[in-house]
């Protein structure tokens, strides 16, 4: 370009014009060209400068780059570079951020938690061990005569299977059954049984040791408990899976009683009846239920110590996640308590209601209250106290109790008040029955219109009463001064007849206080009350049986179904009979017969529901409280749901759903 302007043309236009000049134009032309090169060649030199420049620079930022990702390789800035940044950032710039992690942070967190709660579940996992306390000591692990033992009876629910067990809330359900028929005329029962049911010695449970386990029970020689429940009944094999009961006469609860345990033919076929009790595997037992026997333990003495079981691996039903079940044993409940106290122990099979406050750590421990069918009354003899015939006087002292009170100062929220023979929480309870609740005015004007008219206490009058009261019990005397100083009085007729009960009760320290209570609100109106105390052993063989007693506070296992028969009807009345308070009455017995020959629940609810409008107006005795099972374990052991028993051995029968081990699954 700037080397065109020197081309010969040029130069020979510039002489040609002016010789004259030429030297000048020359001159100039040099002196032109010469600038106007140099210009050219600062221009380029600077550009080869800036060249080079932006070629060094580039070369140091690509050093500077190598030097850093040689300190670190990670593009993303560390906590040590962060803590810098407010230094080139401006206090808003700062604040905008610190709101927009903040926002981030908090959203993170409320999906985290949203998803953690909606899809995180805890499940059960396999494994483990749970030890349980159980006062007592193992005897018979035996259907034929566990019932008779609550230890042998735990360890049996757990080891045998039976025809029908029962589920969590104590209703009857379907075990080795299969399937069941009911004759119309309900005297034949036809029950298919299940076909993968296996022994833990691996051999097939078959109808044969349904049969077979029947009839043991009602040969006399094995001298079974059970035998009792069965007069009457005989069964028949159909096929290898079938079998059918017969009965001489309709009974609607017979299936309550198909819950004995299953024991095998082919190993108890070599063994006499007569020494059946004496067999070892009364200790070391055979069974098909979701545990087997594994191991047990004595002391120098011979006494069994510990007792351990494990899944049994061929159990047909669900597959307990706990592997094994130990049990530890206790000559009373304060050693019980102990060992739960020490961690040696997760559980005791029952807490008594007095002893929760000596458990140390209660937070550790889960409290579960079940309901069973007992109830727990004051039966009245009227046959040994003229006064108690008389339905206004019972009346009374059934208002005169405050029975709320009563319940709860003695047994806090471990009991309940009950109002009927029937427990409410069965199908056939009546909630309209007469119900007597505190009212002591009631009860003086009961009283009263039944000719026992309360009056003023004198000394001589407390010597007029007769000589067996003043000779036996000078405490009698002195209860009649203090109320005297009081300004109250007993009750009596005009011939000096003094109303006094005497209220007998078993020696515990729960039911001395509850007499020791009914006294006081008994005495309040006016009725004298004596009370006598019988230690355990001989409440049956003293006081129930022959029936001596005129009050008996007394507790009784009523059972799931409603049949009240043997508690209440009039053949069960007398020496030796369950009819406590030999109440006779036409209009109930019919009642108790229909009832419990009837199949179909909705008249036998009927029958049952009048049945209790009777016994609540007549009051043969004062029902007082239904008392709940405590069973402690550590929170530790998870899955427990079981809500109502009929035996303390069906605390066991959702034990399969235990575990002792978990673990998180994410659902979707």
């Amino acid at each position: 370009m700037y080397c065109s302007w020197l081309s010969p043309n040029s130069i020979q236009i510039i002489v040609d014009s002016s010789k004259n000049k030429i030297v000048k134009s020359i001159y100039q032309a040099k002196n032109f060209l010469a600038s106007f090169v140099f210009s050219g060649v600062g221009k380029i030199t600077d550009i080869f400068k800036n060249k080079e420049t932006q070629t060094l620079n580039f070369k140091q930022n690509e050093l500077d780059r190598k030097l850093i990702y040689s300190l670190t390789k990670s593009k993303i800035p560390s906590l040590k570079q962060i803590k810098y940044l407010g230094r080139y950032l401006s206090r808003k710039e700062s604040w905008l951020i610190k709101l927009c992690l903040l926002i981030i942070f908090s959203n993170i967190f409320y999906l985290g938690y949203g998803f953690y709660k909606n899809h995180l579940q805890i499940v059960p996992v396999a494994g483990g061990n749970y030890t349980e306390g159980l006062v007592g000591s193992p005897k018979y692990i035996n259907p034929l005569y566990a019932v008779a033992n609550d230890v042998d009876s735990d360890i049996s629910r757990l080891v045998f299977s039976s025809l029908f067990g029962r589920n969590e809330n104590g209703e009857l359900i379907n075990d080795l059954v299969d399937n069941y028929a009911i004759s119309d005329d309900n005297k034949s029962y036809t029950i298919i049984i299940k076909d993968n049911a296996k022994w833990t010695n691996g051999d097939k449970v078959t109808v044969d040791d349904v049969i077979f386990t029947f009839q043991a029970i009602n040969n006399p020689t094995y001298k079974s408990p059970l035998r009792a429940g069965f007069f009457g009944v005989s069964v028949e094999k159909i096929d290898d899976k079938t079998i059918k009961f017969n009965l001489s006469e309709p009974y609607a609860a017979f299936l309550e009683l198909l819950t004995f345990g299953i024991i095998p033919e082919n190993m108890l076929l070599a063994i006499s009846p007569e020494s059946a009790n004496l067999a070892e595997l009364n200790l070391k037992p055979i069974g098909s239920g979701p545990y087997k026997f594994k191991s047990l333990t004595k002391d120098k003495s011979g006494n069994i110590r510990g007792y351990n079981l494990t899944v049994n691996e061929d159990y047909y039903g669900q597959e307990p996640y706990i592997e094994n079940i130990n049990f530890k044993f206790f000559a009373n409940f304060n050693e019980a308590i102990l060992a739960l106290n020490q961690n040696q122990i997760n559980g005791i099979s029952y807490l008594p209601i007095n002893m929760k406050s000596e458990l140390v750590s209660q937070d550790s421990l889960s409290f579960y209250r079940l309901n069973i069918p007992q109830i727990t009354a004051i039966f009245f003899n009227q046959k040994n106290n003229p006064a108690l015939a008389d339905k206004k006087v019972r009346q009374a002292l059934a208002f005169a109790l405050n029975r709320s009170e009563i319940v709860s100062e003695i047994f806090l929220e471990e009991a309940y008040v009950i109002d009927g023979p029937i427990s409410p929480n069965n199908f056939a309870y009546n909630k309209d029955i007469k119900k007597y609740k505190f009212n002591l005015e009631e009860a003086e004007k009961l009283l009263t219109e039944a000719g026992w008219v309360k009056t003023e206490i004198t000394v001589a009058d407390i010597e007029k009463a007769t000589v067996d009261q003043a000779s036996e019990d000078k405490k009698i005397k002195d209860e009649a001064e203090a109320k005297l100083e009081a300004g109250q009085g007993f009750r009596r007729k005009k011939s000096n007849e003094y109303l006094t009960i005497n209220l007998t009760t078993v020696e515990t320290s729960n039911n001395i206080k509850t007499v020791e209570m009914a006294k006081v609100f008994w005495e309040k109106a006016g009725v004298k009350t004596n009370l006598n105390i019988v230690p355990v052993a001989e409440i049956q063989t003293e006081v129930i049986k022959p029936k001596k007693f005129e009050a008996l506070f007394y507790g009784q296992v009523i059972g799931n179904d409603p049949d009240s028969y043997t508690f209440w009807h009039s053949s069960q009345a007398g020496e030796g009979g369950l009819n406590i308070a030999n109440y006779s009455n036409k209009d109930v017995d019919q009642l108790l017969e229909d009832a419990r020959l009837i199949s179909d629940k909705g008249q036998r609810i009927e029958k049952y529901k009048k049945f209790q409008e009777i016994l609540g107006e007549d009051v043969p005795a004062i029902f007082m409280y239904s008392p709940f099972y405590t069973y402690v374990q550590s929170k530790s052991v998870k899955g427990f749901a079981v809500k109502s028993i009929l035996a303390p051995c069906d605390r066991f029968s959702d034990v399969p759903g235990w575990c002792v081990k978990t673990g998180k699954k994410i659902i979707w």
